[in-house]
């Protein structure tokens, strides 16, 4: 594969322009940037093995594989175009390892899952995925400080979270619950209605629990935030912002989440990022 196709493959599987991380990233340096989108298509790459794979069996081996794969792009001799494009990152912002393996790690676990007996199981699940993804943007935005890779953490688990409640529907279309069993049955929710796409009381009920509980999960993550890592976390701040415009919109539309696919609108990002970023990361809407 030459430069200029391996760049498209790359630009192909990343973050879409319009999408949330579009504009979370929208006014960070070039550089960092590209960086950024490349770690974007690692994620993409591992992620969607769970949905284009034919069987389970053929899942493993592309998991298997990008275990090796991950060892060879740590040993300098990678062999997949968006590896590739990783080896001066990793080198250069000092990107750790084991964070690429717990998310191909947490591709095998939704394997072995499609439902989740209960918070302390789903929480593992999102923190493997979305909060190693989330450290190694912080890595790349601000270094390697302790704070802020607990604030990265965290922040991962409540966005993915948020990001699972409005493909409620999508999931269980692929046969998939991420809702954890035991706060289905807090509320008297059948795991069958969800995936029958049914909107009954009980599903509103439950979701608009889960906005609480998600609203709890950006708390517990701000609590870790360093005041001076603010600005340089800027996109994370957006991310977050945008993550409770999302859920606000998600409960002002009463949870219809079956048959519709609910976005906030490209002007509303655009300006919800922009005050985040000329406020130096000081501005917080808290989804209003």
């Amino acid at each position: 594969m030459t430069d200029a196709s391996s760049q498209q493959y790359r630009q192909e599987k990343t973050y879409k322009e319009g999408s949330s991380a579009h504009y979370a990233y929208l006014f960070v340096p070039e550089d960092k940037k590209q960086v950024i989108q490349t770690l974007y298509a690692f994620l993409r790459e591992v992620t969607d093995i769970l949905y284009v794979a034919s069987d389970s069996s053929i899942a493993r081996i592309k998991l298997a594989w990008w275990k090796a794969e991950i060892d060879r792009l740590f040993a300098h001799q990678p062999e997949h175009p968006i590896s590739q494009a990783l080896v001066e990152p990793i080198q250069q912002y000092g990107l750790a390892k084991q964070y690429f393996q717990y998310i191909i790690e947490s591709v095998e676990m939704d394997l072995n899952h499609n439902r989740y007996v209960d918070w302390s199981s789903l929480k593992k699940f999102c923190t493997m995925q979305s909060g190693a993804f989330a450290c190694l943007i912080a890595q790349v935005l601000a270094g390697t400080h302790e704070s802020t890779l607990r604030f990265a953490q965290h922040l991962g688990v409540a966005i993915q979270y948020t990001h699972l409640l409005r493909q409620v529907g999508q999931d269980a279309a692929q046969g998939r619950i991420y809702l954890p069993m035991d706060f289905l049955r807090e509320h008297n929710l059948k795991a069958a209605d969800i995936l029958n796409g049914k909107h009954t009381p009980e599903f509103k009920q439950c979701m608009q629990a889960q906005m609480t509980f998600a609203h709890q999960l950006f708390q517990e993550a701000f609590m870790h935030l360093d005041a001076s890592q603010r600005k340089a976390l800027r996109p994370c701040l957006i991310k977050a912002n945008l993550s409770l415009k999302l859920l606000h919109s998600l409960s002002q539309k009463d949870w219809q989440v079956f048959d519709h696919s609910i976005s906030l609108p490209p002007l509303r990002k655009l300006f919800t990022a922009t005050k985040v970023w000329i406020s130096q990361g000081r501005f917080f809407g808290w989804g209003r």
